[in-house]
């Protein structure tokens, strides 16, 4: 396997580097959402959305010399969650070093939440969900923890790893790196804008793994991104850009 290229997070316009080890991939004008909130790109890996509840279709933003994604949730719709997301089509294996980088921000106005919710989360297949990820505080429109969860029985155990506060309408750098381990020995380390804000090592996940059909008992997960959270009718409008997408196996 070559060996994965230095990453640059440039803000010049492209959205989506599917797998940063292969090959990479720019925006450009094929770049489209279709149905169902998916992201597809010609000549690239596409991504999955979901939508759920009282969301706003995905759209790609545009800026003076940029183009980035814009999920939304508001209002109220049917059930308990709210939600616009978009995950890869495959799945990661566990025990490599997965990373993500990206770009993220908050516009101002964006709602104040009763209840935490996340902004981007790693989903094991099999498990009690999400292992990893980042949430917006409770009571806070720009105020994140990237968190990790460990599941044993019927317990969770809830790992802050890290705070950060976004400035309203400015873009923040984020370069994570994970080795998941279900319920054994994981590591997860978070720079931004820089600055290492965390390296931590522990538990997390689900365990034993529910093995996966044609696939057998190797645990996978997935990378997803977006908005996730409880439906809040009268809260307001929830929304979060991101930019600069590469994420991939180092």
């Amino acid at each position: 396997m070559p060996k994965a290229a230095t990453i640059r997070v440039t803000g010049e316009g492209s959205i989506l580097d599917y797998n940063p080890t292969f090959t990479r991939v720019g925006g450009g004008p094929s770049a489209r959402l279709g149905s169902g909130g998916n992201y597809v790109e010609e000549g690239s890996g596409d991504l999955l959305g979901k939508y759920q509840g009282a969301f706003i279709p995905l759209r790609i933003g545009e800026e003076p010399g940029n183009r980035f994604l814009s999920f939304s949730v508001a209002g109220s719709g049917p059930g308990a969650k709210d939600r616009a997301e978009l995950t890869q089509k495959g799945y990661y294996k566990a025990g490599k070093v997965l990373q993500a980088n990206f770009r993220l921000r908050i516009p101002e106005g964006s709602a104040i939440s009763n209840n935490s919710f996340y902004l981007m989360q790693l989903w094991q297949l099999g498990g009690k969900n999400p292992f990893a990820g980042i949430r917006m505080r409770r009571n806070e429109s720009h105020k994140v923890d990237f968190i990790t969860k460990n599941v044993s029985g019927n317990g969770r155990r809830l790992n802050r790893l890290a705070n950060f506060e976004l400035t309203p309408g400015q873009w923040h750098s984020f370069a994570m790196r994970f080795t998941f381990r279900p319920g054994g020995d994981s590591r997860m380390t978070v720079v931004a804008d820089g600055r290492q804000l965390a390296s931590w090592s522990g538990k997390a996940g689900t365990a034993p793994v529910q093995p996966i059909p044609n696939r057998g008992p190797t645990p996978y997960y997935r990378f997803k991104f977006g908005i996730y959270k409880r439906n809040e009718p009268a809260a307001g409008a929830f929304s979060a850009h991101f930019d600069d997408m590469v994420v991939g196996h180092l």
